[in-house]
């Protein structure tokens, strides 16, 4: 029983010290390895023993492990560029943009049809009422870079809602 116990925390041990940087993408997927260089566009992520180059533009988030690494301490020199004002434009659609119930009652009542119309939506900043007011970026506007990340956003966590509002109708319909 004590081997046990002591593998279990060696185990957990070497876990967390061998954790690294966490990196999350644009579409939500989550992978932890090691931020290895940061240039211009772009950022090279080693993971598994492969060595990955992602685009700025893909990246949701980056956590460091290591706050004393050159590599952190680049990213903390990058100015507001491109990157930052992508970030912006997503965390301004993601607290501000659109009524998510409504939209999931949109998507019980109209279904893919619902669906259909946020896609061809045009969401900015400008027609929120709530991100117009209450965002801080307001002079991000007219970043094209800052509109298209919001746009994509926006479109996107309405369309999840939305198939959220059809799967409850179509689960209503199957056990009536």
């Amino acid at each position: 029983m004590k081997k046990t116990t002591l593998t279990i925390t060696a185990l957990l041990f070497a876990l967390i010290t061998f954790a690294g940087d966490i990196l999350t993408l644009n579409n939500e997927m989550v992978f932890e390895g090691k931020v290895t260089k940061i240039k211009g566009c772009s950022i090279k992520f080693k993971a598994d023993g492969n060595k990955y180059t992602i685009p700025t533009s893909e990246i949701f988030s980056i956590q460091f492990e290591d706050t004393e690494d050159k590599v952190y301490k680049k990213y903390l020199e990058i100015p507001d560029g491109n990157q930052s004002k992508c970030m912006s434009g997503k965390l301004d659609a993601k607290h501000y943009h659109g009524k998510k119930g409504t939209h999931v009652a949109l998507g019980f009542l109209f279904g893919p049809f619902a669906m259909i119309g946020t896609l061809i939506a045009d969401p900015t900043p400008d027609k929120g009422k709530r991100t117009y007011m209450m965002s801080k970026n307001k002079d991000e506007f007219d970043d094209l870079e800052y509109i298209s990340c919001y746009k994509k956003k926006a479109k996107g966590q309405l369309i999840a809602m939305e198939a959220i509002g059809l799967g409850a109708a179509i689960l209503l319909l199957a056990i009536f």
